[in-house]
C-alpha cells in the first residue's frame, strides 16, 4: 500500500482533485456571468437540473486537463483557464447586452473586426475585465512560488508521462463525450434523455439557460454548414425550377424607368405598439432638441402618419415585419430581404459562414443588373463587418461605399455613427450622379446599439416611473437610460426619413423605395422576455414600406392568418418575403426561384423559429422545395444557376 501511495502518485492525485474542483467553480462562475451575475438563478440551474451542471463541469475538466497538461507548474494551466473563463464570460456578457443574444461559434469569425466591435464596448468594463485577468496572473504566480516543494515530482520522466496521459484522456475524453453535441440532428427540440434535458434548436437563449454555456456553444459549431436534405439531386432541383417558371408574361423590370431604393435602417421600430410596457411622454413638447429636430407627441411620427393614411395613399404602402431576430442579426436580416432565401433552416450567419466558399448568390442586385441596372450599395461602418465586402460582391454589388469613401458624415450630438440624414443625403448623391437606372442598398448605422448616458445633451422623451400593465415593477436607472437614448436616435431617424421623402417627391427620376427596421433594439427586455407570447412577439414586430414618388398600381392581399399588430395594407412577413412584395407591386416580372418564393409567402409568410417556438408546422410540399432551394444555393452545387 506504501508503495502506491507514493508521493508522485499523491502529487498527481492531488492535481487532478485540484482540476476536478476548480473545473466545477468555474464551470458556476461562467454560468453567473451568463444567467445576468444572478446566483439565485445559477443555484436554481444546478439544483434542478443537476446532471447538466456536473456535465457541463466536466466538460470544462476536461478542456482545464489539456490546458493544464501542457504546463510543468501545477498551477499556470488552471490560472490559464480562469483567465480565458473570464475573458469569454466578458464577451459574452457584452454581446448580451447589445444583442440579447449568447456568444457563438460565428462570432469568433470576426475577429479581424475585433477594432471595429471594440466600438460598442464599454472602456471601464473592459479595463475591470483586464485588471481581474492581471489579479488571476498574479496569483497563479504566487500559488507557483509557494508550492514549488510540494508539487516537485522526483523524475523529470515521470512528469513528462503524466502530462501526455493527461493531454490524451483529456483529448479523447472530450471529444468523446461532445461527440453527441457536436453531431446533433438540428430537430427544434431534440431529448437527451440521460442528461433529462432537451436540446433546442428555435431560440439559443433558451439553449444556453437549459443546457449551460459550455453545451450551448458546441451545440452551435454545426451551424458552420448545412444539413444537406435526404432527396437532394440536381435532377430534383431541376423538376423544381422547371414548376416555377414564369406562368405568364408580366412587364420585365428591364422596361422600367425608375430606381429602386432598398434601406434597412438598423433598429428602426415603432415603440407605440409597446405603450403599455413603455408609456412615454414628451419633454418640451413643441420645441426643438439638441439636432434641431422637432418634439412631438410621437416618437416616430413618420412611420405613425405612414401607418395612418397607408389605406388611402396611391404612392406607398406599409406593412409589419417579423423580424428573425431581436437586438441584433442585422446581417442575417439584410441576407434574407437581399436574396429572399431564408436562414430558418440554416440557422447561422450565412455572410459569416457560409458567402465565403460561394462562387455567387442569387439576389435583387443580381435580378437588377441582369435588367440593365447599376448596382451599389451603401453602408456608414466598416465594410469588413460581417464580411459584407466578400458577401455583397457576390450577391451582385458593382460597388460599395462604406465609411471611409462617404462624403457626408454628420454625426448626432455625441454619437459615434454617421447619421441617417448623412446616409440619405449620401444616397441622393449617387442617384444624381449616375446616368443609369440605380439600385441602391443602403444599411444605416444611426440606432444602433450602444446608448450611453453621454449621447444627447438633452431628451425629447421621458419614460414613466413604471409600465401600465405592471405598475409594481418600477424601471431601474440603467433600463431607463437605454431607453430614453434610444427614443431620442429614433426620433430623429423618423425624421430624417420624412426629409429624405420630401427630397425624393422634388427629384426628377422616379425613385422607388423598399425600407425597413431590420429589428427592435435590445432594449425592450420586458417585452421580448415576457412570458406571453403575443407580447413577446410584439419585440419581432417592426415596420416595413414601399413607397415612391409616382402612383404605385393597387394590389390587394388576401387575408391571410397571420399575427398582426395594425391594419396595413401589406402583408406581415419575415425578411425573406419583403423583395418578393416589393416586385408584387410593382407587377414585374419575376425570376424563377421568386416565383417558387411568391408561392412560400403565400402559404407561410411567418418564417422564422422564434415565431413557432417548439410548434413547428407541418413541411408543405412548397416550403420542401423551397428548403432544397435554399440548400442549393447555400451548401450544394448550385444546381439552380446552371
Amino acid at each position: 500500500m506504501n508503495r502506491f501511495f507514493t508521493k508522485n502518485t499523491r502529487i498527481v492525485l492531488v492535481r487532478l482533485f485540484i482540476i476536478a474542483v476548480t473545473a466545477i467553480l468555474f464551470t458556476f462562475f461562467l454560468e453567473w456571468r451568463f444567467l445576468d451575475n444572478d446566483f439565485d438563478r445559477v443555484l436554481n440551474f444546478v439544483t434542478t437540473k443537476p446532471q447538466v451542471f456536473f456535465y457541463n463541469a466536466l466538460l470544462f475538466a476536461f478542456l482545464e486537463s489539456l490546458i493544464t497538461a501542457i504546463w510543468k507548474t501545477p498551477w499556470t494551466g488552471l490560472g490559464i483557464s480562469f483567465a480565458l473563463t473570464i475573458i469569454i464570460s466578458y464577451i459574452s456578457v457584452q454581446k448580451q447586452a447589445f444583442r440579447g443574444q449568447p456568444l457563438l461559434p460565428d462570432d469568433f469569425m470576426l475577429t479581424d473586426q475585433a477594432g471595429t466591435i471594440s466600438k460598442f464596448i464599454d472602456i471601464w468594463s473592459l479595463i475591470r475585465m483586464l485588471l481581474a485577468v492581471a489579479l488571476v496572473i498574479a496569483l497563479t504566480l504566487l500559488l507557483n512560488h509557494l508550492t514549488k516543494s510540494f508539487f516537485a515530482i522526483e523524475k523529470k520522466q515521470n512528469l513528462r508521462l503524466f502530462r501526455i496521459i493527461l493531454a490524451i484522456v483529456a483529448v479523447v475524453g472530450f471529444l468523446g463525450s461532445t461527440n453527441f453535441i457536436r453531431h446533433h440532428s438540428g430537430e427544434r427540440d431534440q431529448d437527451v434523455p440521460f442528461l433529462g434535458t432537451k436540446f433546442v434548436a428555435w431560440n439559443q437563449m433558451v439553449n444556453y439557460e437549459d443546457n449551460g454555456f459550455i453545451i450551448g456553444f458546441l451545440y452551435n459549431l454545426s451551424k458552420f454548414k448545412m444539413v444537406e436534405p435526404s432527396d437532394y439531386s440536381e435532377s430534383k432541383i431541376a423538376e423544381i425550377k422547371s414548376s416555377y417558371e414564369s406562368p405568364e408574361p408580366k412587364t420585365s423590370l428591364s422596361s422600367a424607368d425608375y430606381n429602386i431604393v432598398v434601406i434597412l435602417n438598423e433598429s428602426f421600430y415603432d415603440p407605440e405598439i409597446i405603450s403599455e410596457f413603455y408609456p412615454v411622454s414628451a419633454n418640451n413638447l413643441g420645441g426643438k432638441n439638441s439636432m434641431n429636430v422637432p418634439i412631438t407627441s410621437s416618437v416616430a411620427p413618420t412611420i405613425q402618419n405612414l401607418i395612418k393614411n397607408d389605406q388611402t395613399s396611391k404612392n406607398y404602402a406599409i406593412g409589419q415585419m417579423y423580424s428573425t431576430d431581436y437586438g441584433g442579426g442585422t446581417a442575417n436580416i439584410e441576407f434574407e430581404v437581399d436574396t429572399g432565401m431564408t436562414n430558418y433552416w440554416a440557422n447561422t450567419v450565412p455572410y459569416v459562414d457560409l458567402f465565403p466558399h460561394l462562387e455567387k448568390v442569387p439576389s435583387i442586385a443580381q435580378i437588377a443588373k441582369q435588367n440593365g441596372y447599376k448596382t451599389l450599395a451603401i453602408h456608414p461602418f466598416n465594410a469588413g463587418m460581417y464580411k459584407r465586402n466578400i458577401a455583397l460582391k457576390k450577391e451582385g454589388f458593382d460597388d460599395f461605399i462604406d465609411e471611409s469613401r462617404m462624403t457626408e458624415t454628420e454625426k448626432d450630438d455625441h454619437r459615434e455613427y454617421i447619421n441617417d440624414r448623412s446616409a440619405y443625403n449620401e444616397t441622393l448623391k449617387y442617384l444624381i450622379e449616375t446616368d443609369e437606372k440605380l439600385l441602391v442598398s443602403l444599411i444605416t448605422m444611426q440606432n444602433h446599439a450602444g446608448y450611453g448616458s453621454d449621447n444627447y445633451s438633452s431628451r425629447s422623451y421621458h419614460l414613466a416611473s413604471a409600465p401600465k400593465n405592471d405598475s409594481s415593477n418600477p424601471f431601474s436607472d440603467d433600463e431607463r437610460n437605454e431607453v430614453e437614448i434610444y427614443l431620442e436616435t429614433l426620433h430623429n431617424s423618423d425624421y430624417y426619413l420624412d426629409e429624405f421623402l420630401k427630397k425624393l417627391e422634388k427629384f426628377d427620376e422616379k425613385t422607388v423605395i423598399l425600407f425597413y427596421g431590420d429589428h427592435a433594439p435590445g432594449v425592450f427586455g420586458r417585452v421580448d422576455e415576457s412570458k406571453d407570447k403575443s407580447a413577446s412577439d410584439l419585440s419581432r414586430i417592426t415596420p416595413y414600406l414601399i413607397w415612391a414618388n409616382f402612383d404605385l398600381e393597387d394590389v390587394k392581399y388576401e387575408n391571410i392568418e397571420r399575427f398582426n399588430v395594425s391594419k396595413t395594407t401589406l402583408p406581415t412577413t419575415t425578411p425573406n418575403c419583403l423583395t418578393n412584395t416589393l416586385f408584387s407591386l410593382l407587377d414585374v416580372e419575376k425570376p424563377d426561384y421568386m416565383n417558387l418564393l411568391n408561392s412560400v409567402c403565400d402559404k407561410s409568410p411567418i418564417l422564422a423559429q422564434t415565431y413557432f417556438a417548439s410548434s413547428a408546422p407541418t413541411q408543405s410540399e412548397v416550403l420542401k422545395n423551397y428548403e432544397l432551394f435554399t440548400y442549393d444555393i447555400l451548401g450544394g452545387k448550385q444546381y439552380w444557376l446552371k
